[in-house]
């Protein structure tokens, strides 16, 4: 055994594949053989984004008559690497080993496809086997054979280490996840297998919503957040299964009818409901018993012939033991069966005729598989009737998602334009004082997502400036929870760690012959991850110079190369930046808003070039925030004790607080210099612990009163309403 298996024995493994959407990567690996240098290829790609598939594709089309010749006559072999090493013994590996590249060394046109180069590489360093790697290496290098390994993204780096001579013997592919129809094509394919392995059919609204929503959202589910198209497929599969279990477990309309039953109001309806639901429990428990029936009988029947397949082995191990041990010995056949049918019958044996015990238990089997394939229509036939009413439907996929993201139903269930047309007023139910801010975005992301725009460009890019604690920071986590229904969704850079000269390799990737080269950068995987984000940049006057050289090219070309070669797209996100450039300006109050804005931009201007400034819609989203009146603050303080009491009110304590006493509070604690985060600060350290004793100590229960008392700047719990006009602050 050589633990190769050609091309053609692996294809057949999987009868019904067919490669949809990737025929443009195809060709690219195609070209790529028929080189004379540099022919081998790493191909390399996240989990899911089907590097097997591809490599399977190119065995496949060799099938197609348009295939060129050049493509047919190369001889694909797979690599078993698993049976390989679990020889365990290090001498049959290295036999096995040698035996490996003697085969392609003397068969044309070979080419080895490796699916895991990770597992080989750590199978080979565990069994002491790493010449495998030198072996394989010499091999392409003398142009004796081919090589097509798959490997991960985050595993890069580990195969570029294995051998020196990978950079140059192999041609670097990068596939990526696809898009559009493509993407489409793929996954309406994988619906069709999905169909034929659970008989349940598929809307094409329920593939158009795994779709959006494997697209749009990341989960951690494990099954969901590996790459397209598998998160797709992967989303319709769990669907199905669990549609199939809830649907298999009652019977079909008998929801509606308990419905029904429950609104009836005359006693008629009632008894007519009534009726119809034993008419329905009585015809759905008949069909579930016959299934039960069905699966009984063909379980038994496997397990008899089961049962017979070994009684036919141990019957034909004796009669060849009784014919050796005749032969041995040169006795003759017994003669305790006299006459000619019984000599006959001893004679055919010995020569490889069936005896009359063999013959028997064969036809026995014979028997009994006719009667299982009976059964089995029988089954089938009911288990498709049973099914014959379901269909897979976008609702259904879309309360899966959301049993597994977390996010509600209703929300994913919204579609873009709602979200859109209702952007600005719920950005503005957390973001106070900051309309002319909040209005100017919202416009902008509309304008990006249904109007004009340059594809080739972020979709939308601003600059946030202004004092500590106005929000900045805010509205960008506000915007990524309205668009993509996740306060997490927002990918947050503090530039404050990016200080030093070297920060840029963070970003993009460390240089050629440095740590962690093959890697690949923080920046650029997150957006290879998921190019779908909201992307934001705080306090960018902390960072290098150079970093600036990063940023100028996302805004510009909304592309980044990092350093091992791989480009990413920002088309699809979204762009914040901070800065507290000019923020003493806000924070004097001798001058007005307009006025502080403009000698902040002045400030920008000199700090940064103008080229980088300019990228913001001609400075246009340049915005500035004002410092936070006193009726925001207010807003902000209030939503502040909103919060505690929907939390405390699980332990039966509710907290109210009026109208005066906050409005107290914050006059006597707002520092501008501090804005919005000195007031929560201050309530998180001199208030809940008054709350948290409370519960600890088992004397809370019902309201409690918050009193603020000015004369001393603190917070007095009473049990008593000590206003007459009090604000409920779970309102």
């Amino acid at each position: 055994m050589n633990h190769l298996i050609r091309g053609d024995e692996y294809l057949a493994r999987t009868p019904q594949f067919k490669l949809v959407g990737r025929d443009k990567e195809l060709k690219r690996l195609s070209a790529i053989l028929v080189r004379s240098k540099a022919n081998s290829v790493l191909l390399v790609g996240p989990g899911g984004v089907g590097c097997s598939a591809l490599c399977l594709g190119l065995q496949a089309s060799k099938q197609n008559p348009n295939t060129p010749f050049d493509i047919v006559s190369k001889r694909l072999f797979w690599l078993d690497t698993d049976a390989l090493f679990s020889q365990g013994d290090g001498g049959k590996i290295n036999e096995s080993i040698d035996r490996i590249v003697k085969t392609l060394y003397r068969t044309p046109e070979s080419v080895l496809i490796i699916e895991d180069m990770r597992d080989l590489i750590e199978a080979a360093r565990n069994n002491g086997s790493t010449h495998i790697i030198n072996a394989l290496t010499l091999a392409i290098k003398s142009g004796k054979t081919q090589a097509i390994i798959e490997a991960r993204d985050e595993d890069l780096d580990l195969i570029l280490k294995s051998h020196s001579d990978i950079r140059e013997l192999f041609t670097f592919i990068d596939l990526e996840e696809p898009v559009g129809d493509d993407l489409h094509e793929i996954v309406k394919d994988s619906a069709v297998q999905l169909h034929a392995f659970h008989k349940i059919r598929i809307a094409p609204e329920a593939v158009d919503s795994a779709i959006e929503l494997t697209s749009k959202y990341r989960s951690r589910d494990g099954g969901i957040n590996r790459a397209q198209p598998e998160r797709s497929s992967n989303l319709l599969d769990r669907a199905l299964s669990t549609y199939r279990l809830n649907a298999h477990g009652v019977a079909p309309g008998l929801a509606a009818l308990e419905t029904r039953r429950a609104l009836a109001k005359s006693p008629t309806e009632i008894a007519a409901a009534d009726a119809e639901i034993a008419a329905v429990s009585a015809v759905w428990h008949e069909k579930q018993e016959k299934i039960r029936v069905l699966y009984k009988r063909q379980r038994d029947g496997e397990t008899a012939i089961l049962e017979l397949e070994e009684q036919l082995a141990t019957q034909l191990l004796d009669e060849q033991k009784n014919r050796a041990a005749n032969t041995d010995t040169g006795n003759a056949p017994p003669q305790a069966s006299t006459g000619r049918i019984a000599a006959f019958a001893r004679l055919s044996s010995g020569a490889g005729f069936e005896s009359e015990a063999v013959r028997t238990i064969k036809e026995q089997i014979a028997k009994y598989q006719v009667e299982l394939a009976k059964n089995k229509t029988a089954f089938d036939t009911l288990t498709s009737e049973i099914n014959s009413h379901l269909e897979l439907t976008r609702d259904i996929v879309l309360q899966e998602f959301a049993d597994i993201s977390g996010i509600s139903a209703s929300k994913l269930n919204e579609n873009e334009r709602e979200k859109l047309r209702n952007l600005e007023a719920g950005l503005k139910k957390r973001i106070f004082g900051q309309d002319h801010v909040v209005a100017q975005l919202a416009n902008a992301v509309k304008t990006a997502r249904v109007g004009r725009r340059n594809n080739e460009k972020p979709q939308a890019a601003f600059m946030f400036m202004g004092p500590s604690g106005v929000g900045k920071t805010e509205i960008a986590k506000a915007l990524a929870e309205a668009l993509l229904d996740d306060e997490k969704a927002l990918t947050r850079f503090d530039m404050s760690e990016y200080m030093e000269k070297h920060a840029v390799s963070r970003l993009i990737g460390a240089p050629p012959g440095y740590e962690g080269f093959e890697a690949g950068g923080i920046l650029t995987n997150a957006m290879r991850k998921n190019p779908i984000r909201v992307l934001l940049f705080d306090e960018i006057e902390k960072a290098h110079p150079d970093v600036f050289n990063v940023f100028l090219q996302i805004l510009s070309d909304g592309r980044l190369t990092d350093n091992v070669g791989r480009t990413v797209s920002f088309s699809e996100s979204i762009i914040i930046m901070t800065t507290n450039i000019g923020q003493p300006h806000f924070l004097d109050r001798s001058m007005t808003f307009a006025e502080a804005s403009a000698a902040a931009q002045e400030d920008v201007g000199k700090t940064y070039r103008s080229e980088f400034l300019n990228r913001f819609a001609g400075r246009q989203n340049i915005v500035c925030f004002n410092r936070l009146d006193l009726p925001s603050i207010e807003k902000i303080v209030r939503r502040e004790f909103d919060g505690m009491d929907r939390t405390y009110s699980q332990d039966g304590l509710h907290i109210r607080i009026s109208d005066a006493d906050l409005k107290a509070f914050c006059e006597a604690h707002y520092d501008p210099a501090i804005g919005a985060r000195g007031l929560p600060g201050f309530i998180q350290t001199n208030v809940e612990p008054i709350i948290v004793n409370m519960i600890l100590d088992g004397s809370a229960s019902g309201e409690v009163y918050l009193h603020y008392k000015p004369e001393t700047q603190s917070f007095e719990v009473k049990r008593s309403n000590p206003d007459e006009k009090v604000k409920a602050a779970s309102r």
